[in-house]
Formats: C-alpha cells, structure tokens, sequence
C-alpha cells in the first residue's frame, strides 16, 4: 500500500529526514524502526545510520514539508535515556495539519505496533 511517510531523525546535532513511499502506517513505521533498532544491537552503529541501511526504500530528503503527499510523520529524537518517537498523522487529505497519534520510546512504538498486521 502506498502510505508515504516522513521519517525525521535528530541526534545531537545531527538532522536527517528521510522518505518512504510504502507501509508509512504505524504498524509498518514500527517494522522500519524494528528492523533498526535490530541492526544496531548487531552492528553497535548509532541509530541514523542504521534507519537507512535497515531500510533500503529509504530516500533522504529535505525534510517534512519535502513531500506534500504524506500521510504520516515520525520525529524521532535521542534524549539521555534513549530514543523517542513522535508519530503524526495527516488530519484529511485536503489538510496540511498534522495530529499526535503517538508519543514515547522508541521500543515501546515497536512493541506496541509492530505486533498489527499490516493493512
């Protein structure tokens, strides 16, 4: 399914953004960032890069506002007690306002979602 979404990853004092034009749903954000958080433990690199190498339909980009189809964005942020994902889903498909739909740790996103099938 063609759910595009924006993924925005800050750390430190790096900023990247990237798009995916498929699975841009919770559920299918969660299998992206699962699959991340996977090959970090395995590889011990930082989460950054490991969104794009976990992901290879994943397209850095300018930022959110790159892509004015969207469905979905995800802010992702390291703080000191890990990372955490803010997801926002377009309010309608004539808006350009985007609500909270979820907030909290990264970890919690993906337990949380990724056990849905994906639609």
């Amino acid at each position: 399914m063609s759910t595009r979404a924006t993924y925005q990853i800050k750390s430190g004092f790096s900023t990247a953004t990237f798009y995916i034009h498929h699975d841009g749903y919770l559920s299918g954000a969660a299998s992206y960032f699962k699959d991340t958080l996977d090959l970090m433990r395995i590889s011990g690199r930082p989460l950054l890069p490991c969104f794009l190498w976990a992901n290879e339909r994943a397209e850095l980009t300018d930022g959110h506002e790159a892509h004015g189809d969207t469905e979905y964005r995800y802010d992702v942020k390291k703080r000191i007690d890990g990372w955490f994902v803010a997801a926002y889903k377009r309010k309608s498909y004539d808006s350009d306002v985007f609500e909270m739909e979820w907030s909290g740790p990264i970890a919690n996103f993906v337990s949380q979602h990724a056990k849905q099938e994906a639609a």
